[in-house]
């Protein structure tokens, strides 16, 4: 329902045509921009969803509705009020609506209304989970707000930063609300009896900002989320989430209930100009940098939403070198820091904000001119989140894509009208995550004794390891943690991630963070420049544990990037099927990783300085999940021009699975061998299930890629094509035109007929 209302939606904005006649100043101003050229435009125009009935005519407790009067809600929407009607009814509601459609009140007036008819009520009526501690403590304010209508009402948070004495409170004297994060929960259910009494009495559990729950964080929650419910039995489960594809199969797998959907159409306060813009005959960190100064020029409140910590860290320091005064907002840095640039931000005191993807949630930072993104938004979804506040100042907004010498840029810049007629993709969540599933398992045995008919069968296979690995014991017919289960248990701790942590220390002792493998590898070896808070360090060594590093000056003009390889060892198979000359099977993996030198970039230019191998290769195994590919081998070429061809088809194909699948540029590896093997992986330990939809879509995904590499009219190779930033051995023994030649006979052919063999050979190269 709701991919249908969004496809006509971009079908009716790209029907909209060009800006009319350019003649804007601020476009104009952009066109004048040396090294920017404008590839397409678009204007949307404002919109907003049908309204639903006047507050008053609601059977709505008298208070409530002054509440909602008072905060400008006259009346609700359609969706809001389905919503509400729904979850009156006591059904599980996932809620899917863009930012500033009123998601949260779509939920917490239901609630609200419960608890204004029983203010008195000795126990926690509802559970509001937000997926970090900052946005939990930024919405406080406002259901606080709601709730101070109703005498003696009132919501408290529970998170890490909560002191004992308020914990003592909350447990004593249960508030009718309480806000926390995965994190809390996953850390209080283990500890915490209090914890535990109180969440019994829990009716409602919202799990808001939902669409966050993808990959690996994903399968964390949905296993915090099995947990809780040994303790809620009776509890009604509300999903609100950005606007995504099937969001009730997504919310279904999350919590394992069944959910009714409502879904608000598209909505836009002004109107937005959407511009794709390219590169011309510089980098894209210094188009970035002339397009935050023009800007600024014009008093327009500007973020820029890049996709790595080191990519903000340099566009900081290139922002600054300007003039500008730059917010840089990231995972990675204090709490207390990021909320200082929110605020500074909101007042106006700094008009630019360099954000990862922390901001796509709902933090309040004010409203916004412009959004650029630095990166084309591996989904259509991120790109509808990360544009979603932009044009809320009674004055236009502007959304601005810089493409780069990149595979997907390169696609978009032939294809500009496939940019914004993307459909919503599905939010991926898997349960099937071996780790994962290890870690809650051992977790679940904390919380509370379980018994193995309780599990799937995957998680009886996974607890029955832990009980030969003697982490869980049996006793009395039920599973209980083992020192040593406890042990391994304490040393996994993050729902973030699901690889062994690195600490990162300085050589007197100071801890500046923390990386988890098998990223850590190629991040933290020795001779790693790391950045780190507008700093550079120098790794100088790394342990299973640690990685020492030593501060660099601020304007030390190199950067690094790791040579490695991979190689991979399949475990199990799950699925195997055929297209075109194409054999795959969906497997179960071991991956070694093997960083044995570096390269030198000067900074920013990016050129490479010089190649350095270490003294000795640093490793890391994990298990992954991925995708094995067999083509065959082309008999009259020899091993090296099989290689070239295999390696660019291996590169091809992944940044064909960005676009159609919407794997961000991290979630998935490649090796390939001269043989015609092709491994493509999900690149967290235990699998994300990102290559479970690359196997799923393989057609779309062979199609594109050989559309990537048919289609540049470079020799044979370049970075529009089928050049990586990933390559761990920076882009060599690549062909651009035996991987066209190659992919143009795969897809001539009917079916691959004889058996593939798993023997490979030959140099793997990733």
């Amino acid at each position: 329902m709701l991919e249908e209302l969004y496809l006509k939606f971009f079908s009716y904005l790209k029907n909209s045509g060009n800006v009319g006649g350019m003649s804007e100043l601020f476009i104009e101003k952009l066109k004048a921009i040396k090294h920017l050229k404008i590839v397409d435009t678009y204007s949307e125009k404002p919109s907003q969803p049908k309204f639903g009935p006047e507050v008053e005519k609601l059977d709505l407790p008298q208070p409530l509705c002054q509440a909602l009067k008072l905060r400008g809600i006259k009346r609700l929407f359609e969706y809001q009020h389905a919503a509400i009607e729904n979850i009156f009814q006591g059904k599980n509601v996932v809620i899917s609506a863009g930012t500033g459609l009123g998601k949260t009140e779509a939920f917490i007036v239901p609630i609200l209304a419960d608890i204004f008819a029983n203010p008195f009520s000795p126990r926690t009526l509802g559970l509001i989970i937000y997926p970090t501690k900052a946005l939990a403590r930024d919405q406080l304010e406002r259901i606080n707000s709601y709730m101070s209508f109703a005498f003696g009402a009132r919501a408290m948070v529970l998170d890490g930063d909560t002191p004992e004495k308020v914990r003592r409170e909350i447990y004593s004297h249960p508030p009718h609300i309480l806000i926390t994060n995965p994190d809390m929960i996953h850390f209080s259910l283990q500890y915490s009896r209090d914890f535990r009494n109180l969440v019994s009495t829990v009716k409602y559990i919202v799990l808001d900002d939902a669409h966050v729950y993808a990959g690996v964080f994903g399968s964390h929650v949905a296993y915090v989320i099995r947990r809780l419910k040994r303790f809620t039995p009776e509890a009604q489960f509300i999903v609100a989430s950005a606007t995504i594809g099937d969001p009730k199969n997504f919310a279904e797998t999350l919590v394992g209930e069944h959910f009714i959907e409502v879904s608000a159409p598209p909505s836009r306060k002004n109107e937005i100009i959407h511009v794709l813009a390219k590169t011309e005959g510089v980098s894209k960190t210094r188009l970035a940098t002339e397009l935050m100064k023009t800007c600024v020029e014009h008093d327009l409140k500007t973020i820029i939403f890049v996709d790595s910590h080191k990519l903000a860290e340099i566009l900081k320091i290139l922002g600054e070198k300007t003039g500008i005064k730059v917010g840089l907002h990231r995972a990675g840095l204090k709490p207390e820091e990021r909320k200082k640039v929110e605020q500074a931000f909101k007042k106006g005191s700094i008009k630019v904000i360099i954000a990862t993807p922390t901001l796509e949630l709902g933090i309040d930072i004010g409203d916004l001119d412009v959004a650029i993104l630095y990166n084309i938004p591996p989904t259509m979804s991120k790109y509808i989140q990360r544009t979603g506040r932009v044009g809320r100042r009674e004055r236009k907004g502007y959304v601005i894509t810089i493409l780069g010498d990149d595979p997907i840029s390169a696609y978009f810049e032939r294809h500009p009208s496939e940019f914004f007629s993307r459909p919503l993709e599905r939010q991926v969540v898997t349960l099937e995550n071996e780790e994962v599933a290890k870690i809650h398992l051992l977790a679940m045995a904390r919380d509370k004794p379980y018994s193995l008919e309780e599990l799937s069968h995957f998680e009886r296979k996974i607890a029955e390891v832990l009980l030969a690995d003697g982490f869980l014991a049996l006793r009395r017919r039920t599973l209980r943690i083992t020192r040593r289960g406890a042990r391994f248990l304490s040393e996994r701790q993050s729902l973030r991630g699901v690889g062994e942590v690195i600490k990162i220390v300085t050589r007197s002792g100071r801890v500046i963070g923390y990386r988890e493998m098998p990223m850590a590898l190629k991040e933290l070896h020795p001779g790693a420049v790391y950045l780190h808070g507008g700093r550079p360090y120098i790794s100088l060594d790394l342990t299973t544990k640690r990685a020492i590093v030593e501060p660099l000056p601020r304007d030390y003009p190199f950067i690094s990037k790791p040579l490695f390889y991979s190689d991979p060892k399949e475990i199990e198979m799950y699925a195997e099927k055929r297209y075109r000359g194409i054999y795959l099977r969906y497997v179960n993996l071991a991956i070694k990783d093997a960083v044995f030198g570096y390269v030198v970039k000067r900074f920013p230019g990016m050129e490479n300085v010089k190649e350095v191998e270490l003294d000795k290769e640093y490793t890391y195994i994990f298990k992954t999940k991925g995708v094995f590919l067999y083509i065959e081998p082309e008999s009259d070429w020899d091993l090296l021009s099989n290689a070239e061809a295999f390696h660019a088809i291996e590169h091809a194909l992944i940044s064909a699975a960005e676009i159609v699948i919407g794997a961000a540029p991290t979630d998935l590896g490649g090796i390939s061998f001269p043989s015609g093997h092709i491994y493509i992986h999900d690149a967290y330990p235990g699998g994300s299930g990102v290559s479970a939809e690359f196997y799923k879509r393989i057609d779309e995904i062979v199609e594109k890629a050989f559309d990537i590499v048919s289609q540049c009219r470079c020799i044979d190779g370049c970075p529009r094509c089928i050049f990586s930033p990933y390559c761990g051995n920076n882009n060599k023994i690549l062909s651009r035109r035996k991987a066209n030649e190659k992919l143009r006979k795969v897809l001539q052919l009917e079916f691959i007929k004889r058996e593939v063999s798993a023997e490979h050979y030959g140099k793997p190269l990733v």
